[in-house]
């Protein structure tokens, strides 16, 4: 029986250090079955020349919001790339309410105030251009928008007032004690549940969407975190339905690991008088009929449970522990705070460990991470497991005590290497130079002995990997300023990372991450060699093939 395909005449970087770069690479199945010349040329159905281009495994994001990426191709687009100006925001706006029908909502996203005198849009600008539409208007963190007066009253709040803010989340007022316009952090549920809900259908578009320019950048893996809780992350309460149905449409061309919400959590099977609030980490803690981390196959899976402890580091809600030099600067007290308290988090993510999920917990401000670090001993401590792989996504801000801390506790920390180029000149006017020195580690957590990801938290920054390894390894900001340089990675380092990192993050390295026989065939065809170009020429690169169990998705060879 003739096997698949040969892949040869190629610069093939396999991430297995006792054979780091071979020549052609065998598939049968969707998966490697042979390197070099362990199995003759003959014996391959098809022969495919790679003409000696460079290839690495396919790049896994560790941290991706594919349903939110597929949303972003088809809302007016407010990145500072796009517009620069609030006046030129405004007239973004103004064309999308004119192409929309009186009432429709009008969706944006990706605005960012720092490049825009550093005020946010309010809801009276928002109604001066969109008198007959409510406004929706995504920060580029996700961690907060801006609204119109139309899209209160659209939630039940006639002049922006009447409502009861939410704990974890901040409505600023104006004068008159009406809102201004901004919900941050979990004030967004007041108006998001306002919005028409979506479809499953329509989700497994925007997977699809997502899908086709992730595989166009040489991702062959992502791993979403948040689904099922639209007040909180997640497009619809019918997320992972809308995977599967992207996946039976063929739609789904990456391979996905998907988190749902802690909120979707909840007991499982007869009260029987229990007190939930003492002790529920001692009863089934899931989703229905106990479903947890792991179930699902290497297309579509069930990865860890994630919840938001704090807020955005460039929307100063994160939660520190001490102000933000810029706030303080201006004798304003700001050390952003928590989105649920240390007690509720401590109750349901130790519940959750003792019922064996991996936990996964967005913590930027080091206020955060302490709290998070505290919850994951008490875990251990009560209900110890080996090799849980608990995950901090972000690890923004943190000192060299923490960093230690998490170390030892087995915590694999997620930082994004793009946040370092187009948020950085934000983050460093907010922190200050003394603090700056603790944000987005990366060198200081392969010193540790900790494995690192690579991801991007796209839409939140682009997406491309490319351009992520090319801010891994040259860390300098948008306006060019160098960003904590002593935690720049080698080319090697950040490919690692994109690879074999990320599929440990999500325990699945057995299967990923490096190009060796019985692994997943899955990897990127480069314009260059990654590893002999001027490192500061990687965001140039190209990728011109991209293939997924043996089989080209994107490009052609």
């Amino acid at each position: 029986m003739a096997l698949d395909v040969i892949y040869r005449n190629g610069s093939i970087h396999t991430q297995d250090p006792d054979r780091p770069v071979v020549h052609s690479l065998g598939v049968h199945g969707g998966r490697v079955v042979s390197l070099d010349d362990e199995l003759p040329t003959e014996v391959f159905e098809r022969s495919v020349d790679l003409h000696g281009a460079t290839v690495v495994p396919g790049f896994h994001d560790a941290h991706c919001h594919l349903t939110m990426l597929g949303e972003t191709l088809v809302q007016a687009d407010l990145r500072p790339s796009t517009v620069s100006t609030m006046a030129e925001l405004l007239d973004v706006v103004a064309a999308a309410a004119r192409g929309a029908a009186p009432g429709a909502w009008v969706l944006g996203q990706g605005y960012d105030q720092n490049h825009l005198g550093g005020e946010h849009p309010t809801a009276e600008e928002l109604d001066a251009v969109a008198p007959q539409n409510p406004v929706w208007l995504w920060h580029n963190s996700r961690h907060m928008a801006v609204v119109n007066t139309a899209a209160f009253e659209a939630a039940g709040y006639p002049g922006r007032t009447g409502f009861t803010v939410p704990e974890g989340g901040s409505v600023p007022l104006d004068a008159n004690g009406a809102a201004r316009g901004l919900l941050e952090e979990t004030a967004r549920g007041l108006v998001s549940g306002a919005m028409p809900p979506k479809t499953a259908a329509q989700v497994a578009e925007q997977i699809g969407a997502a899908s086709d320019v992730a595989l166009a950048a040489g991702i062959t893996s992502v791993t979403e975190p948040g689904l099922g809780a639209p007040e909180h992350l997640g497009q619809s309460v019918t997320d992972v339905a809308a995977y599967q149905l992207a996946r039976e449409q063929g739609r789904l061309g990456v391979r996905a690991t998907v988190m749902p919400y802690l909120t979707t959590l909840h007991t499982v099977g007869p009260q029987d008088g229990h007190d939930e609030a003492t002790d529920l980490a001692d009863r089934p803690f899931g989703l229905d009929l106990g479903l947890r981390t792991g179930l699902g196959d290497e297309r579509l899976r069930i990865g860890a449970v994630k919840v938001l402890s704090d807020g955005s580091l460039i929307g100063r809600s994160a939660f520190m522990t001490e102000d933000y030099a810029a706030d303080a600067a201006r004798g304003v007290d700001n050390a952003g705070y928590l989105q649920f308290s240390r007690d509720w988090l401590a109750q349901h993510l130790v519940a959750a460990h003792a019922n064996g999920w991996q936990l996964a917990v967005h913590a930027i401000g080091d206020g955060a991470v302490d709290v998070v670090l505290d919850v994951l001993e008490e875990a251990q401590r009560r209900f110890p497991r080996e090799d849980c792989r608990h995950r901090i996504e972000h690890f923004g801000v943190a000192s060299v005590e923490q960093v230690a801390r998490a170390a030892a506790l087995g915590v694999v920390p997620v930082p994004q290497g793009r946040f370092v180029n187009e948020l950085g000149d934000g983050i460093a006017t907010a922190m200050g130079e003394r603090r700056t020195r603790l944000c987005y580690r990366m060198r200081s957590l392969l010193d540790a002995g900790m494995q690192v990801p690579a991801s991007t938290d796209a839409p939140v920054v682009d997406y491309p990997p490319l351009a992520n390894i090319h801010d891994m390894v040259n860390r300098r900001t948008a306006s060019g300023a160098q960003f904590v340089p002593e935690e720049c990675l080698t080319v090697a380092q950040a490919v690692h990372a994109y690879t074999v990192g990320s599929a440990y993050a999500s325990h699945q390295e057995h299967e990923k991450g490096r190009l060796v026989p019985g692994m997943l065939a899955d990897f990127a065809v480069l314009s260059a060699d990654i590893f002999a170009v001027d490192p500061t020429t990687i965001k140039d690169l190209g990728v011109t093939a991209t293939v997924v169990g043996g089989e080209v998705v994107h490009g052609t060879l």
